[in-house]
């Protein structure tokens, strides 16, 4: 059970079918702190891939629950909690998103022809070079270009390079 004072509501985030929001307060620049229990997602022993909002901004983030501490995909920036609200969701995030299976097969794909290019923008620079077939995580698409944060970060591979595990 999660800490009796979180609200849930049943709102519907962009780009997702639907979200279950938990309003967890206020982070120590004053944004309101809201945590996607829906995309909570297990990734390792330690890891938790999650969606929070600070503010109106949507944070595609992984939690490391050994160091108690998050990456935000979009920068690489690793953050660790500044107020009880953040230090709240690491253990919400930590403590339910280990209890969950691997993600549903629709946001896993393989890279089947190594080498893939995965740069940080659709046609953009080189991130990371993917150079065996391995399993990648995916958060959605821009077009032809997949989202995915293979680099340790959020970069885009191209769509004929992956295929999808169902």
């Amino acid at each position: 059970m999660l800490l009796g004072s979180a609200m849930f509501f049943g709102i519907a985030a962009a780009g997702s079918a639907q979200s279950n929001l938990v309003d967890l307060g206020r982070a120590v620049g004053g944004q309101q702190v809201r945590l996607d229990m829906s995309s909570l997602q297990r990734v390792s022993d330690r890891s938790v891939d999650f969606l929070y909002y600070l503010g109106n901004d949507a944070r595609y983030s992984q939690a490391n629950c050994n160091a108690g501490s998050w990456t935000t995909f979009l920068d690489g920036s690793v953050h660790y909690p500044q107020s009880d609200t953040t230090a709240r969701m690491v253990q919400i995030v930590c403590e339910e998103g280990l209890g969950t299976t691997q993600a549903p097969s629709t946001t896993r794909w393989v890279v089947f022809d190594p080498p893939s290019n995965v740069r940080d923008r659709p046609n953009g620079n080189i991130q990371c070079v993917v150079n065996s077939q391995r399993t990648i995580n995916v958060y959605g698409s821009q077009g032809d270009w997949l989202i995915t944060d293979t680099c340790g970060s959020q970069g885009f591979i191209h769509n004929s390079q992956v295929r999808s595990t169902r």
